[in-house]
């Protein structure tokens, strides 16, 4: 068995959802509003991973360029490798002898320039993100600003009309 008949499927959500329908009480304005949320979605999904790629080619190339900079600055120190000791007998240990690895300790290098370069491109890509939501909440304050003065208008005419018996 089929679902509603009266309930739309693929191609026409989608076309009602865009404001591509024939529906008599969708305005100019909600059809633009479609269109530019579509547009929205569109710019971030071609132009996102773009920025977010060049972004973190550039903090990759930039920390491997910086690498060796901040090598060259640092001085040069002779290692040399400790041996493991016996730990002398104590009281925990009583008969037996235990090996302690005594040795330099690896500190990391810090962050690499990988994790630089897929932080520069989450950044950039929210980055994005926001300056597009941003685009699409002052399109909506002024659509809605249009919609408020065009509803003051009609209203204007038919109001009088309206409200002239029930005075």
């Amino acid at each position: 068995m089929r679902g509603i008949a009266s309930q739309p499927r693929g191609i026409a959500r989608l076309a009602r959802a865009l404001g591509l329908d024939s529906n008599p009480l969708r305005r100019a304005s909600d059809r633009a509003e479609a269109w530019i949320r579509a547009g929205l979605v569109a710019i971030f999904l071609i132009t996102g991973p773009l920025a977010a790629l060049g972004a973190g080619h550039w903090a990759y190339h930039a920390g491997n360029t910086a690498a060796p900079v901040q090598a060259a600055r640092t001085h040069q120190v002779k290692a040399v490798v400790l041996q493991p000791t016996l730990a002398a007998p104590g009281p925990a240990s009583s008969s037996r002898s235990s090996l302690t690895g005594v040795g330099a300790r690896w500190e990391g290098a810090g962050s690499s320039s990988r994790t630089g370069a897929v932080l520069a491109g989450v950044m950039t890509l929210a980055l994005v993100a926001l300056a597009l939501l941003a685009a699409l909440r002052l399109t909506v304050m002024f659509l809605n600003r249009l919609r408020l003065a065009a509803w003051e208008t009609a209203w204007s005419r038919v109001g009088p009309r309206w409200t002239e018996g029930r005075l």
